[in-house]
C-alpha cells in the first residue's frame, strides 16, 4: 500500500518564498544601512557597527533557520523544524530591532520589516502545525 506523505506543502512554500523574500531584504538592509551611515547624523560608530553585526546575525540565523526547516519538512524530521522554530525567536527580535529599536528607521524599513515578521509567523503556526503531524501517532490501519 501506498504511503502519506506528511510533509507541508503549505511549510515548503513559505520557506522557499521567504529564502528569496530573506535575500532581498537583507540587500536592502545593507544598503539602507550604507545610506544611513554615510547620509544621516551619526549616533555613534559603536551604533553602526552594532546594527551591522546585527543584521550578519540575521542573516546566519534566518539562513539557518530556513536551511533545517526545509531540510526537516523534506525529509519529515522533527528535530530540523524543531531547531527552526526555536531559532524563530532571534530571527524576530533582530527583526523588531530594525523596526522598532533602530536609531534611525526609514519609512521602507517599517515595510520590509513588517513583510518579514508576518512571514516569520505564518511559517510558525504552520511549523507547528507541521510537527504536530510528523509526530502524530499513525492509526493502525484495518
Amino acid at each position: 500500500m501506498p504511503t502519506i506523505a506528511s510533509s507541508s506543502l503549505t511549510y515548503e512554500i513559505l520557506m522557499y518564498l521567504n529564502s528569496f523574500y530573506f535575500g532581498m531584504f537583507a540587500i536592502c538592509e545593507l544598503g539602507m544601512g550604507f545610506f544611513k551611515a554615510a547620509n544621516l547624523p551619526s549616533p555613534g560608530t559603536n551604533t553602526t557597527l552594532a546594527e551591522f553585526a546585527l543584521l550578519f546575525f540575521l542573516i546566519i540565523t534566518e539562513g539557518a533557520r530556513i536551511y533545517l526547516g526545509r531540510k526537516g519538512n523534506l525529509t519529515e524530521h522533527g528535530l530540523p523544524i524543531l531547531i527552526g522554530v526555536i531559532l524563530t525567536v532571534p530571527s524576530s527580535l533582530a527583526t523588531l530591532y530594525f523596526l522598532i529599536w533602530q536609531h534611525y528607521v526609514l519609512r521602507l524599513e517599517v515595510i520590509l520589516c513588517s513583510i518579514q515578521l508576518v512571514l516569520l509567523a505564518s511559517e510558525l503556526v504552520i511549523s507547528i502545525l507541521c510537527l504536530i503531524a510528523i509526530y502524530k501517532p499513525s492509526s493502525p490501519e484495518e
